[in-house]
């Protein structure tokens, strides 16, 4: 095991480094390693786990270095490329949106010297036909960035992508020249997309539909926001993706099944019925997981299940540890990227756990009475809640609190009744499709009698943990789980329930009175900034831009809510009103909750509590808010923040009319600020020569827009010419603020504050 953990270890150095070795350093690293493994070093135990670290280190670097060598840089962004590939995977919709990779070679355009094959990670907003895995495109894509760092909270782009050795990425533009060039053979993907789509034609509710559908072939695409919601707040999203319960599930069946078709096989010379049962769900098991996308909880399943059966097969003995080491070991080298997936650490540290103290519960479980095992499976599990909950914090920013008892019931019924149903179903696809609607029709049926009670657990106030711990708390956490799960002294293990305080009484992440704190997200081509004072927080635009139909709050905005504690939204403020901030308005009061809306221009019919921006002023704990409308019939709303002598002015969609129009309505002194957020996302058809005099800002904060082009250059020149310090969103990230008496602070800078891992390096 400790072998296998040295392998871990060098693997997330290398992957984790900052400085890659030369070409010479990494072939004698590599060398050393063979050296020590072939030679009689390796028989000293020092000596092989130094090596298994170092082999692990060589492995690291050199898959950086080939990903490194086909990244497109970001200096790309918005370029035009015409790309011919292959479909790789099976296409996942999100609203209006196909989203895609494509092993791809550039045809025209931006790198179409480059006749290397790179994986582009593409989408595909309102595509008249809908791609499939395995088919041959040509697509006319704008290229983006890859994901570089753009935010201090939410998903890190850049790490997926590298995850999943993407190179480029970037969206299909309407084009006539967006062609498909051949059909799909038969693949794995292809079968996936076929069962699928069967799913969909037999359930008619879309939303038991999407579940089935992550259960058989592991495509969770369709799932909507509110399963989401509600499975987080269970517990219960380990059991919507095919798990490793599942896959061992399916194998079991597939053994028993083999036993009992083995007496009737017509052949003469057969293995024995043991082995061949076991080759026989082996090999389904393996195909399961094919099927599901080979996810690493499967990955690590099979190979457990493989190892175990070459064990038994070869009639030897292999401890839980040694089989555990040993599928740690296959994952790593069939993937080395995995450690990036936090599937990879969820399921690698809950069968840790299960085999670290199995062997007391099985030992007791084998002459106790059904209550005594009904304790030992809720010990079982209280256990493997524990020592997750440091890493579910830290991926999911929250903990849920009812998950423990849902799970009791939910795991056996997916487990036992639901996915059983499904697999039928998926195995009558192939064999007799006229008959899959009866499976599929049962496991919907449950699904809609089940739904309700899990529903209204998630609703309960105290059903979600939310907290988002510092970083020095993850440590002292871990030793605190390692105490309570060992056979130690009950008092000795009670103090580690301590973890526990710096959550519960966590001082309020908020500002002072008499101070706000600015959160300006970079939204891509759109712009949001969040504003926190003492007890109220206030949205500035929602990231949407042309087409995104409120995907955008989403993505970015939510994440930046939850790792300042909040939950709601006390003011939103829309710049102006379009068909994309209206379907993030009611996202944002669906899934979050808002208390009040006030829009540019007026709302024609909503339930929200919506009213018209006016020019107007209100406080909210020691800070001073001033929205000003004005254009055609008030339709841009514009906000000014200020504490004493200091203001944020924020532009919103004002335009160069607009601009000189309040400022002949206002006066000048009446906009000075510090920092002012360029108007319409740095356009030309913004700030006016009189806008930036107005203003005196001393810092100008560009969001949204096109990157690289030359009309915001020359917008931000104006700037830099009045004296103005620039930064872009774009560009830099995201940007931390501080305003207080004493002036506006730039807090941090997403690009230069955080960690500068190779992935988060453009070439």
């Amino acid at each position: 095991m400790i072998g296998a953990l040295a392998l871990l270890a060098g693997l997330l150095l290398g992957l984790f480094s900052t400085a890659l070795p030369a070409m010479p350093w990494l072939l004698a690293a590599g060398a050393s390693a063979v050296l020590v493994f072939t030679t009689r070093l390796g028989k000293i135990a020092i000596a092989r786990h130094l090596a298994a670290l170092l082999a692990g280190m060589v492995f690291g670097w050199a898959t950086t270095l080939q990903w490194l060598a086909l990244q497109v840089p970001a200096t790309s962004a918005d370029q035009r490329m015409l790309v011919e590939g292959v479909v790789c995977a099976v296409p996942v919709r999100a609203g209006a949106e196909l989203r895609f990779d494509l092993d791809a070679v550039g045809v025209e355009g931006f790198a179409s010297r480059d006749t290397r094959t790179r994986r582009a990670r593409l989408v595909w907003r309102d595509a008249a036909v809908a791609p499939r895995a395995g088919e041959r495109w040509r697509l006319l894509v704008r290229l983006a960035p890859l994901g570089d760092v753009r935010n201090f909270a939410g998903t890190d782009a850049a790490r997926h992508a590298f995850r999943d050795g993407v190179h480029l990425a970037g969206r299909v533009l309407p084009s006539t020249l967006n062609t498909r060039l051949a059909l799909a053979n038969t693949s794995v993907d292809t079968l996936r997309a076929r069962v699928a789509m069967a799913i969909r034609e037999e359930v008619a509710d879309p939303d038991a539909a999407a579940l089935l559908t992550a259960l058989a072939v592991g495509l969770a695409d369709r799932l909507s926001a509110d399963q989401w919601r509600v499975f987080n707040a269970t517990g219960t999203t380990h059991l919507v993706a095919i798990s490793g319960l599942h896959v061992t599930l399916f194998a079991l069946l597939a053994f028993v099944a083999a036993r009992f078709v083995w007496r009737w096989l017509p052949f003469v010379r057969l293995p024995e019925r043991e082995r061949f049962a076991m080759l026989l769900g082996l090999a389904a098991a393996g195909g399961y997981a094919l099927l599901s996308g080979f996810s690493v909880p499967a990955q690590r399943t099979w190979l457990m299940l493989a190892i175990f059966a070459w064990v038994r097969l070869g009639a030897r003995h292999a401890g839980a540890g040694r089989v555990w080491s040993l599928a740690l070991v296959a994952v790593l080298c069939m993937d080395p990227r995995a450690p990036l997936s936090a599937g990879f650490w969820l399921s690698f540290l809950a069968v840790g756990v299960i085999l670290m103290i199995a062997g007391a519960v099985t030992a007791a479980a084998q002459s106790a009475t059904l209550a005594a095992r009904l304790a030992n499976l809720v010990r079982l599990q209280c256990a493997i809640v524990i020592a997750l909950a440091p890493l579910t914090f830290a991926v999911f920013d929250g903990l849920s609190v009812t998950g423990l008892v849902v799970n009791l019931v939910a795991i056996p019924l997916v487990s036992f009744v639901l996915v059983p149903l499904v697999l039928a179903g998926t195995l009558a696809v192939f064999v007799a499709p006229g008959s899959c609607h009866v499976f599929f029709g049962v496991a919907a049926w449950l699904y809609e009698w089940v739904w309700p009670a899990l529903a209204w657990v998630a609703d309960l106030d105290f059903s979600l943990w939310r907290a988002t711990p510092a970083w020095w708390w993850y440590p002292f956490a871990a030793l605190a789980t390692l105490i309570l799960l060992r056979s130690w002294p009950l008092p000795l293990r009670w103090s580690a329930a301590c973890a526990a305080l710096p959550l519960l009484f966590a001082p309020s992440r908020l500002p002072e009175p008499g101070t706000a704190h600015i959160r300006v997200l970079d939204a891509g081509r759109g712009a949001a900034t969040l504003v926190f004072t003492h007890s109220h927080v206030l949205l500035f635009d929602t990231g949407d831009s042309w087409n995104t139909r409120g995907a955008r709050l989403r993505q970015w905005v939510f994440p930046a809510l939850d790792a300042s504690g909040r939950d709601h939204v006390d003011l939103l403020v829309l710049p102006s009103l379009d068909r994309d901030r209206a379907q993030a308005a009611a996202t944002l009061a669906f899934e979050r909750g808002v208390r009040e809306v006030l829009v540019g221009g007026g709302w024609p019919a909503t339930s929200l509590p919506v009213r018209t921006c006016a020019d107007s002023e209100f406080r909210r704990d020691g800070v001073r808010f001033q929205s000003f409308a004005e254009g055609r019939d008030g339709r841009y709303c514009a906000l000014r923040i200020s504490v004493g002598a200091h203001a944020i002015l924020l532009g919103g969609d004002l335009d160069v009319a607009a601009e000189r129009a309040l400022i002949a309505r206002v006066g000048r002194g009446a906009l000075a600020s510090d920092v002012v957020l360029v108007s319409r996302h740095a356009s030309p058809v913004s700030s006016a020569p009189e806008w930036i005099e107005a203003s005196a800002a001393g810092l100008a904060i560009a969001t949204g827009g096109i990157v690289n082009s030359h009309s915001r250059d020359v917008t931000l020149a104006r700037w830099r010419a009045a004296g103005a310090t620039v930064l872009d969103t774009r560009r830099d990230g995201g940007v931390e603020l501080g305003l207080g008496t004493s002036g506006v602070d730039v807090v941090a800078v997403a690009r230069a504050s955080r960690y500068p891992f190779v992935w988060r390096r453009s070439p």
